[in-house]
């Protein structure tokens, strides 16, 4: 049986930079790190191309991901069976080969931004957490990721952003914060990581806290 810890919250809100030091602080060996972003529809499937002519689909909206294969995935590792993870090329907006069978692991950690919007995924997770971020911080995160990691420009960011990342933000994502089991403020990620850690840890159910040592 594996114990499922989903991580939410804004675009950049520092969801996969939590998710992969609980990973650290769990042991790579114990836990396994899925992202929801693997699990977004490849675009030919959406009616939409790259380079086409044709405006460009939301990526910021519940449809956009498919949250059924997604559940399918996180009910198999709970029940310590395993599974074959999508994988999801930012550049090209497509899925490519799938990993290799994986097998279940003591605990999973999914992050994701509409994780907790969705009920099959909040059922499946034994820990939610829900990040807080401001506006202007999640938005300057964004602009220098998308710039230098996924090929976008500037003017492409701002206007994604506008447009789609923050009226996604106040529909569906900040909502869903109240169905978290703990809300990490912005403030306490940045100056103690540790103690953010020391939190996660003392909820997870029925297991004893690993006495592993965070490297920073």
């Amino acid at each position: 049986m594996s114990i499922i810890i989903a991580i939410a919250g804004g675009s950049c809100s520092g969801k996969t930079t939590l998710a992969r030091h609980l990973q650290h602080r769990l042991g790579a060996a114990e836990a396994m790190l899925i992202r929801q972003d693997d699990y977004y529809h490849d675009i030919r499937d959406r009616g939409a191309k790259k380079n086409g002519g044709d405006e460009m689909p939301n990526f910021d909206v519940p449809e956009a991901l498919d949250f059924g294969l997604l559940a399918e995935n996180l009910e198999a590792l709970k029940n310590g069976d395993a599974v074959q993870l999508p994988n999801y090329d930012f550049t090209t907006h497509q899925r490519i080969r799938a990993t290799e069978p994986l097998d279940a692991k003591t605990y999973t950690i999914v992050e994701g931004l509409l994780l907790l919007n969705d009920p099959f995924i909040r059922e499946q997770a034994d820990v939610s957490i829900y990040m807080r971020c401001p506006y202007e911080t999640r938005f300057e995160r964004r602009l220098a990721r998308d710039v230098a990691e996924r090929g976008r420009t500037e003017d492409f960011v701002h206007h994604q952003f506008a447009q789609d990342v923050e009226p996604a933000h106040q529909k569906y994502i900040q909502p869903s914060a109240v169905h978290a089991n703990l809300l990490i403020e912005q403030d306490d990620y940045v100056s103690s990581i540790d103690a953010v850690l020391e939190r996660i840890i003392e909820a997870l159910p029925n297991i004893d806290a690993p006495q592993l040592t965070l490297a920073l």
